[in-house]
Parts: structure tokens; C-alpha cells; sequence
């Protein structure tokens, strides 16, 4: 078993994301009777996806480490990185998933049409497409906009701007590497959406502000006889 999958461990795993509960919280959080929870949390196939901890009462939490696991055996990642995205899921993952994946306080991910692990690789591939794209771009807190024009007009122009954009869901891997950042965004339709939306949504509006540029990037596509946007 890699991930928890989409039945009663991706449930209780996602019920207790940033929590340290006792068994009888757990099966609250969950909606699993209490031998259920217990059971899912010794058998074997599952006991990677949760720690355990004992005092006076035995508490569980959420084992992240599965997560690097799988990553690491579909993309390239060096062992730095490995360890820091075990460090960004432990310290900072929870928070982002209360903050981005709650519905009534509750976290909560459609887990019919997606495992849960199919939920978390996308949601960091589609953040490590934006995030490359501000750090390639970006130059002294403005956004150097140069490169992207001149490619569409056909011409040196000389541009950078600031952009508005939910900045503080990037901060999830915002201390990523470059080389981590590009793996990740090729891992999945998401990140490469993500990364290219941004030139669109750039061209286009600089398009909408600038009769003249628009004028060029039409006139430079017209052949391909399709929206001039969608070639940038």
C-alpha cells in the first residue's frame, strides 16, 4: 500500500491532518467507530501513514514521509530535497490544507473521484507551476515582464509590473530548489496549466491595455488562424 488511497485510511489520515489525537478523538473526527480506528492504525498495510504516540493515553497523528517516498520514485529529486519537502509536509502542510482545503473548518478533499495522495501531488505541482514562475521572473519585488512580451510582439521591449496574486499560498514551497520546483511542475497537467497560465493571463491583458501590442501579436498568428493569445 503507497498512499492511503481513497476508503477508510485516506478518511481517518485526512480527519487528523495537523492533529495529535487520542483514539476516541479520532474516531469523532473521522466518523470510524472506535475499533475501526484501532485497527486501521496497527494493521500493517497501514501503520506507515500514522505515528503513534503513548503517555498516559495513546495518540495518533499523520506519518507524512509516504508522500517524499512516492515523489521520489516518479521524479527526479536529490536527497536535500527529499528531506525538505519531508520538512515542508510535517511543519507547514497542515496549516496550508486547514487553510486551502476546509469546508466549515473540517479538512475535506473529494476522495470518489481521487486518492488522497492523487489530491496532495497535484496540489504541490500545481503550487511548484507558480512558484517557478514568480522566481523566473521576478527582479528587485517587481516582476520582469520583458522576455515574455518581446517573444509575443516580435520585437525588444523592455516592461515588468507588479502582479496581484494570493502570494501566502505559495509560501508552502517557497524554500524548494529551482531543480525541485521544475520536477514537480512537470510531474503533472496541474503544475504545467499552472506555470502557462500566467503567460496568458499576462499577454492577454497587456493585449486588452495596448491596441498596438495587440495589433502585433494578432498579425504575428494570423496564419495559425487561431486566438492569438493561446501561442504565449
Amino acid at each position: 500500500m503507497k498512499e492511503p488511497g481513497k476508503g477508510e485510511v485516506a478518511k481517518l489520515f485526512i480527519s487528523i491532518i495537523g492533529k495529535k489525537l487520542t483514539i476516541e478523538e479520532a474516531s469523532s473526527e473521522s466518523e470510524l467507530s472506535i475499533d475501526r480506528v484501532a485497527e486501521l492504525i496497527s494493521n500493517q498495510e497501514s501503520l506507515k501513514f500514522f505515528k503513534k504516540e503513548e503517555n498516559k493515553d495513546l495518540k495518533i497523528s499523520c506519518n507524512y514521509s509516504w508522500i517524499s517516498e512516492n515523489l521520489s520514485a516518479k521524479i527526479k529529486l536529490r536527497t536535500k530535497e527529499i528531506e525538505e519537502i519531508n520538512a515542508i509536509m510535517e511543519t507547514k502542510f497542515p496549516k496550508h490544507a486547514k487553510e486551502y482545503w476546509s469546508d466549515d473548518s473540517n479538512i475535506t478533499r473529494d476522495l470518489v473521484s481521487r486518492t488522497l495522495g492523487e489530491w496532495i501531488e497535484s496540489e504541490l505541482s500545481f503550487l511548484a507551476g507558480f512558484c517557478l514562475w514568480f522566481r523566473e521572473k521576478e527582479l528587485d519585488g517587481n516582476t520582469d515582464l520583458s522576455t515574455l512580451i518581446s517573444d509575443a510582439v516580435g520585437e525588444n521591449v523592455s516592461a515588468s509590473g507588479t502582479i496581484e496574486f494570493d502570494r501566502k499560498r505559495l509560501e508552502l514551497l517557497k524554500t524548494l530548489t529551482t531543480n525541485a520546483l521544475i520536477s514537480l511542475k512537470d510531474m503533472s497537467p496541474a503544475g504545467k496549466i499552472a506555470y502557462r497560465s500566467m503567460d496568458v493571463a499576462i499577454i492577454k491583458g497587456i493585449s486588452d491595455g495596448d491596441e498596438d501590442y495587440a495589433n502585433k501579436m494578432k498579425n504575428r498568428t494570423l496564419p495559425q488562424e487561431k486566438a492569438w493569445w493561446k501561442f504565449w
